[in-house]
Order: structure tokens, then sequence, then C-alpha cells
């Protein structure tokens, strides 16, 4: 295993000794829990608190259980491969012929990319719902993430669950724009393919120089200021909609959301 730096304290990182997280692919630390059934969170409810270690159960059915967990090497070679299965249709479907229009078409589908994740951040995920569905919803697809925030298992979008939603946006993006539609969505998905590993690393590793300051940004919304700062890969779109946190606000790793 290659060991890590000291974390950033905005965000303690999870211990990275043997043994102290489950494998990917088996349940014997959640097997005897009860699933999380209440659909409250930090998000939701003052009264939770977060949870920098530790981890529960999602789901009563084991299968989805399973299937609702994921690990970075995972992460990499599922939608990598979904990446260059995309570009590869372009071949015999697509309307794009020459290198420097493709990466136009690819490189502009990442900074799209950007856009779309603070506005699913901020008005989906963050999106108070009134039923019990509702807030069942939002605890599996975002208010866990805050009760646990360092559940490395948890930090992906499961690659199931992204082979069909990228299918969607495929079939969606081929309605808008045509042959184009299949450059444009494996730069869409490199889009999300590098928010979540750098997501991921946010919450595991020390930050890099140059990204300290990406780093704090994202431990202010967990720990200080949910309703702020819902960019994660960029604070661009935050800067634009004034969604940054206050000038001079402390990102400990005590603060807590």
């Amino acid at each position: 295993m290659v060991a890590c730096a000291a974390p950033f304290p905005s965000i303690p990182a999870a211990e990275n000794r043997r043994g102290t997280q489950p494998t990917a692919f088996t349940m014997r630390d959640t097997a005897n829990r009860e699933p999380a059934t209440h659909g409250a969170s930090p998000l939701t409810d003052p009264g939770v608190s977060v949870k920098n270690k530790g981890h529960v159960r999602m789901f009563r059915n084991p299968v989805l259980e399973v299937l609702s967990l994921s690990s970075p090497a995972l992460t990499v070679t599922s939608y990598g491969a979904m990446i260059a299965g995309m570009v590869l249709l372009n071949g015999p479907f697509g309307k794009i012929d020459s290198l420097q229009q493709g990466l136009a078409v690819y490189f502009g589908a990442i900074l799209i990319w950007t856009f779309f994740e603070y506005v699913l951040h901020r008005y989906v995920f963050h999106y108070v719902y009134e039923s019990k569905a509702g807030q069942r919803f939002h605890y599996i697809m975002h208010g866990y993430h805050h009760e646990y925030p360092r559940d490395s298992h948890r930090l992906f979008m499961p690659p199931a669950a992204g082979f069909l939603i990228s299918s969607l946006f495929l079939g969606i993006f081929y309605l808008m724009m045509g042959g184009y539609a299949f450059v444009f969505t494996a730069g869409f998905v490199n889009g999300y393919l590098m928010y979540t590993m750098m997501h991921y690393s946010m919450h595991r590793f020390k930050p890099p120089r140059m990204l300290k300051g990406l780093w704090k940004h994202h431990a202010l919304h967990h720990y200080k200021h949910n309703d702020k700062a819902f960019g994660v890969s960029s604070s661009l779109w935050d800067h634009v909609f004034r969604t940054m946190p206050p000038q001079g606000s402390g990102g400990g790793g005590n603060v807590r959301a």
C-alpha cells in the first residue's frame, strides 16, 4: 500500500492502515447492522452529527448493498472503459472526423461538466424533501455522505448506476447534437471521473500545494457552510453565482456543519 502524507487538517483523512476499511465487495463490517433508513442527515436535521469514523449499511438487500459500493480502481477502470467505448463509437456513428474538432468538443464537455456538477450539487443533492420517499432519496444520494464523509467506498457513483446514467445522457445529447454526442459524452464522463477522483482525494489525502485552496473550499462546505461552496472540482461557479464561503472562514476539522 502506498503511504500518504499527513492529511490536510480541514478534512480529516481516514486511517490508511491495513484492515481499517472494508473491501469494496464484502460486508463483514456491516452485515449485522441495520440499514440507515431514517433519511435524516446533518443537512436536514441539526440533531444528526457528522461522523468522521465508521459507516453503516445503505440497503437491506445484500445485492443492492454490494452494488452501492465502489473503489478507486474499479471507478477508474469502469468509467475509463465507458469513455473509450464512446470515443470508439464515434467512428461508425459519429460526425467528428478531425483531431482538432474532437479535442474542442471533448474539452468543451469537460467544462460543461463543471457547471452541471455545481447545479446538481446545489439544486438536487441539497434540495430538502418533505415526503419520506424524497428524504430517503436525498439520504442515499448525498445525505449519507454528509453524515459519513470519510466512508471511502461511498465516495463514487457505483459503476452499474454510472453506466445507466451515462447511457441516458448519451441519448439526451444525441437528440440535442446528433453525431457529435459520442465524443461530447466521453468528455462529459471524463469530467465526472476527474471530479470524483479529486473528491475522493480531498477526503483521503493531503492536498498538493497548488490545490490547498480547493481542499479548504470543500472542507468549509462539509464542516461549516453547507449552503455554500457547491463546486468540488472547481470554485468557478461559486464565484459566478455568489455562493463562496465568507472570507476569513475557518476550515478546521472540528467545525461541524
